[in-house]
């Protein structure tokens, strides 16, 4: 399991424990370092590359809002801030800090703090390697062989390799995209428009604004009207065209044996 690397800053050590011990509670969370000002934190930054950072604001030499510019914007971790004043906020926010707590607070405020946190984690990781895979797939794509073969993602913390000729059909939600392969399927945060251009439009068909097949698994298609076709897929399942992807569709089949 991926830990979640966090700075913790405050000028006052029982403060900087009392954060320790509510960390200690949850196992996703990896305290790097702790730090008694803005320029230890700069620094430890720097050095540890931490997802999170906890940061006091009112500290000597260099308030906790300064630390944060001082930070170079693509060293930036997440940022919830830890103060006893409440005249900080709006500008807390313009840096973009994913939360702002005020002292003294409770358990179920801080971990609500967290949790929200985390959330913005999974969501910059799960970019990070939208990105990756989405590399992978030019680099394959620019090879040797026209088209991408096999790709890599992350799924609950492992990576997988996945065979593109194993791909039953590709279906969008949202921002995601959900990957139906013969035995199973993965939820990856990727979206239609982005990997259609990337894949072979001899195996590949785009039926549906949210599907994609791979026409190596339909077991049969067949024109239903309305505009309308009915593909079955080798797993058995059964998917119905969007009436505008008639031509494509039609002219496609002409030129492929389903």
């Amino acid at each position: 399991m991926k830990h979640i690397r966090t700075i913790i800053t405050d000028d006052e050590p029982a403060a900087r424990e009392h954060l320790v011990r509510l960390l200690a509670q949850d196992q996703e969370l990896e305290v790097v370092a702790e730090c008694r000002n803005g320029q230890e934190a700069v620094d430890a930054v720097r050095k540890h590359r931490p997802d999170l950072l906890l940061l006091d604001i009112q500290m000597p030499q260099m308030n906790g809002l300064e630390t944060v510019r001082a930070i170079p914007k693509d060293q930036l971790p997440f940022v919830v801030f830890v103060t006893a004043f409440d005249h900080y906020a709006i500008k807390a926010f313009e840096l973009c800090a994913v939360d702002y707590l005020l002292k003294p607070y409770d358990d179920e405020r801080f971990f609500a703090a967290l949790d929200k946190a985390k959330r913005h984690i999974a969501l910059r990781e799960n970019d990070r390697l939208s990105g990756r895979f989405m590399d992978i797939m030019r680099e394959h794509l620019h090879a040797r062989s026209e088209h991408v073969e096999s790709f890599t993602i992350r799924d609950k913390g492992r990576e997988h390799r996945v065979q593109v000729a194993d791909l039953v059909y590709l279906r969008a939600e949202g921002n995601y995209l959900w990957l139906q392969l013969k035995e199973r399927h993965f939820l990856h945060r990727l979206t239609m428009n982005a990997v259609e251009s990337e894949l072979d439009p001899g195996r590949f068909l785009r039926i549906h604004r949210s599907y994609i097949v791979n026409l190596a698994h339909v077991r049969s298609s067949r024109y239903s009207g309305n505009n309308e076709f009915i593909f079955t897929m080798a797993n058995g399942e059964r998917i119905v065209s969007g009436r505008s992807y008639k031509e494509t569709i039609a002219r496609a089949l002409q030129e492929q044996t389903v």
